[in-house]
């Protein structure tokens, strides 16, 4: 995919328990604390899915895990592998924070034909789409387009 520039932003990871998942995070990067919010609903490809997501911020890089709990979760379900309660590399995020760059990197994502498993909006603060890259490079790449009225959207994730 020939894409415009953008920002290395998140690590995102996929567990089937997200309490556990955390202190191995912690203990793993040396996190002190996550944002948990239990029960979020997310627009994908095949409909709404349920998910526990906690967030940190480790420096500049967002720490995301992920624990699907039910609806058209297959997107994060799949990706689990391991023991219960492990770390599975799920997608890098890139941040967009300009709304013709958004808008170029959809049609770049368009033109390519490579899946877009999941895309959706939340509410008036960001845009998303996730996009299989899996055969390419491991992982599926997630490009997020922050509106100005969710800039402050991140200010509550806690940092390390």
């Amino acid at each position: 995919m020939n894409m415009p520039p953008f920002t290395l932003f998140q690590m995102a990871y996929v567990t089937d328990d997200i309490d556990a998942a955390m202190r191995q995070a912690m203990a793993t990067f040396g996190i002190a604390s996550f944002q948990v919010n239990r029960d979020m609903a997310i627009q994908t490809g095949q409909g709404v899915a349920t998910a526990h997501f906690a967030l940190c911020f480790l420096g500049d890089l967002q720490i995301e895990i992920i624990q699907p709990t039910g609806g058209a979760d297959s997107v994060y379900r799949q990706g689990i592998g391991g023991s219960s309660g492990s770390l599975s590399f799920h997608h890098a995020g890139m941040l967009i924070t300009d709304e013709a760059q958004w808008h170029a990197t959809v049609a770049a994502v368009e033109r390519s034909g490579s899946p877009v498993p999941v895309r959706g909006v939340f509410g008036d603060m960001m845009h998303y789409l996730y996009v299989d890259q899996r055969e390419q490079i491991g992982h599926y790449l997630e490009y997020m387009w922050r509106t100005a009225a969710g800039a402050a959207i991140f200010d509550a994730v806690p940092r390390t």
